[in-house]
């Protein structure tokens, strides 16, 4: 399946094309037709309610109350981000290479959060704003959660559901009409969290 040029000038896609690793690192399977992606979608509508019911479940949860979820912050987040990416993504199948200092200037303060446990990030979820088109006809506003990530130690702590809900809260202020997610095939946990969360598969993508 070619890759689209409509595809090929979404943010989202060109910021983590960014960081996928050089061509001779990829799997075999991905060297002719680029990295293979499961399209998560789900409706505005749809996030609200599952929004409010995972923000009640959180609210009961007395260890959350010790994790920050604060917008990205380059000037003092920088080492910190690039330790739990790398531990995050290098740990995953994901194709991503590891982060270096120059990359950080990628990602955006007011769309990249991350959660903070004992002074240290433990998780980081960085989203895109983008035109829903159809048929060449802008529909509204689609949020893209482009990236997130935990850190190996704290996952199963549903630290991943807390920047979700700030995600939500972020495309709320946006006036999205759709949320998608693409999640890397071979990542199981991902794919599992983003479904459990309340997307539906529609399709597949390569990038």
């Amino acid at each position: 399946m070619p890759i689209s040029p409509e595809s090929l000038e979404r943010e989202s896609v060109k910021l983590r094309r960014l960081f996928f690793r050089k061509k001779e690192e990829k799997i075999e399977d991905d060297i002719q037709k680029g990295h293979k992606y499961i399209v998560m979608k789900m409706s505005w509508d749809q996030a609200l309610d599952i929004k409010k019911r995972v923000t009640e479940e959180l609210a009961q949860d007395v260890s959350l109350k010790k994790v920050l979820i604060r917008n990205f912050d380059p000037s003092i987040d920088a080492q910190n981000f690039i330790h739990c990416y790398n531990r995050a993504f290098l740990t995953a199948p994901d194709p991503y290479r590891s982060l270096s200092i120059e990359d950080v200037r990628h990602f955006k303060s007011d769309s990249t959060f991350v959660a903070i446990l004992y002074s240290r990030i433990v998780g980081f979820i960085f989203l895109v704003i983008e035109p829903l088109m159809k048929h060449g006809v802008q529909l509204g506003n689609q949020g893209v959660i482009a990236g997130i990530g935990v850190d190996p130690r704290y996952r199963r702590k549903r630290i991943a559901f807390l920047l979700a809900t700030r995600a939500a809260d972020f495309f709320a202020e946006n006036n999205v009409v759709e949320l998608v997610c693409e999640v890397y095939h071979e990542n199981k946990v991902s794919y599992n969290f983003i479904r459990n969360f309340g997307f539906s598969q529609t399709g597949i993508t390569y990038l």
